[in-house]
């Protein structure tokens, strides 16, 4: 039978495929906390224009990290996002969770998983051209037992399927995953981070 190499990772050289954890959000702040585009993971970020963006081509993202809590809540938001060429501080949001409570109770290190698809829809300097969802599941107890075991579950976007954006995919794209505390009350951190070319 014949080999069929369907799924690759970023990036398709030999350029270093994660630098490692991404910067903490601990202030009240929107910050990207996917690791940045430096010269280690530049290729590693990016959709290249003529290369990766097509109609139906399918970007799977997996990430996960940790997030400590205090005694005072506040509220998190979880986005996925891109950014023209792999630079800067400008992004357009692709899909964004419900902000949801921290909670009073001060917790260390509970896990999180994030996985979604970015599908392109069309290759376009305009218009809808990116349709995102997937889900984002937080541990809530660190000792859990089977009968109290339990944890949070939401949605990116946060309702009625995929979140469509208008991103120039004529042009290279950086994809970030990017988080908002409302109050420096928590730490989130991003420790894997891997892009997935679908097809």
């Amino acid at each position: 039978m014949a080999d069929q190499d369907w799924v690759s990772s970023f990036p398709q050289s030999d350029q270093i495929p994660f630098g490692g954890p991404g910067t903490a959000l601990s202030t009240a702040a929107t910050a990207t906390i996917s690791p940045m585009p430096t010269g280690a993971t530049a290729d590693y970020n990016k959709a290249v224009a003529g290369q990766d963006w097509r109609p139906g081509k399918i970007i799977r993202v997996t990430a996960r990290g940790f997030i400590t809590t205090t005694g005072t809540s506040t509220t998190a938001t979880f986005f996925l996002a891109t950014n023209i060429d792999n630079t800067g501080t400008t992004y357009v949001t692709l899909a964004t969770t419900a902000g949801f409570a921290t909670g009073t109770g001060a917790l260390t290190g509970l896990q999180w998983d994030l996985l979604a698809n970015i599908r392109c829809t069309a290759v376009a300097t305009s218009g809808n051209t990116l349709s995102t969802q997937g889900m984002l599941k937080i541990a809530t107890t660190l000792t859990p037992t089977m009968v109290t075991a339990s944890g949070l579950v939401v949605g990116i976007p946060n309702a009625s399927g995929e979140s469509v954006a208008a991103v120039n995919t004529m042009r290279t794209q950086g994809i970030a995953l990017r988080a908002t505390l409302a109050g420096a009350n928590a730490t989130i951190q991003c420790t894997q981070w891997i892009l997935e070319l679908m097809n």
